[in-house]
């Protein structure tokens, strides 16, 4: 009887330290608290970011959240359209075209919360190369023509005249006897999917069943044939029409990096067609990169 009475003893100091525990760790467990600071104090932050030009290069910033105290995040707008977004700590931004650009910083606290820094704006006086006008002769002034290819679809050829900063197209008699198709046209090299803009100014009087349209196309342009690789923007398409100046704008992109032909293409049909009195000028060529 004395050894089971021992032995009971014995079992009785061995799970008490156990319960004794347990009853503390109950006891010391903390309510539940959405206050973050109760857990660990974080003090307002004052957000600060400097941006540095690169040495040598006129289109890239370095820009740093220099912000005092516990951040753990940074979010920037950079003032080129994509708004805000979380990025790096330090990290190098690239301005491709000349233009004055606000570049806003806000540094992220352990809580979530966001502040603000006053905005900086850089200013670029110069496109980086790669975005340059790839048109060459673009301003068409006197010797330009030696930049410009030119080829007829039919036997009937368009008439091209450069003067008064502008290339102007017209037909050898009003209206044609036979259908008038032809262009001009320009081998540029451009990277794969990379967005491309291109804008030119065009005017006319009041063509009728005519036709101008732009092409970028890898086939080379050819007398006696029709192109029609790739069209891309149609600025007239036939019937008779109203007359017109401006400018006319087209974004794209490309497949393949490489050679392409900037194909500008006109025509009219016979009968009745005709380019106008005063013919369909073209001038102010612009054709460049748009995209990182």
């Amino acid at each position: 009887m004395i050894m089971k009475s021992s032995k009971k003893i014995n079992i009785l100091k061995a799970i008490c330290p156990l319960a004794l525990g347990a009853m503390a760790m109950v006891g010391c467990q903390k309510d539940s608290n959405t206050d973050y600071e109760e857990y660990a104090p974080v003090d307002s932050l004052v957000a600060t970011f400097s941006v540095t030009p690169v040495p040598g290069n006129d289109t890239k910033f370095v820009i740093t959240n220099t912000t005092k105290g516990e951040f753990v995040g940074t979010r920037w707008d950079v003032g080129k359209g994509s708004g805000a977004l979380m990025g790096k700590t330090s990290d190098t931004v690239f301005y491709p075209l000349a233009g004055t650009y606000a570049i806003k910083m806000q540094a992220l606290d352990k809580r979530g919360k966001l502040y603000s820094a006053p905005s900086v704006n850089v200013t670029t006086t110069k496109n980086d190369p790669a975005y340059d006008n790839l048109i060459k002769g673009a301003n068409m002034n006197a010797g330009d023509e030696q930049f410009w290819g030119k080829y007829d679809a039919t036997g009937n050829k368009i008439v091209w005249t450069l003067a008064n900063n502008a290339y102007t197209a017209t037909t050898a008699t009003k209206p044609v006897t036979a259908q008038v198709n032809g262009g001009m046209y320009q081998a540029v090299q451009v990277v794969a999917n990379k967005t491309y803009r291109f804008t030119m100014n065009v005017s006319y009087g009041a063509p009728q069943d005519a036709w101008l349209e732009l092409y970028f196309g890898q086939a080379v342009p050819a007398d006696g044939k029709d192109y029609t690789d790739n069209k891309k923007l149609g600025l007239i398409n036939w019937g008779t029409w109203t007359p017109f100046n401006g400018s006319r704008t087209v974004d794209m992109t490309f497949g393949a990096s490489g050679t392409i032909y900037a194909v500008i293409k006109a025509g009219c049909n016979s009968a009745n067609g005709h380019f106008s009195t005063e013919g369909i000028s073209i001038k102010n060529v612009d054709f460049r990169r748009i995209q990182e």
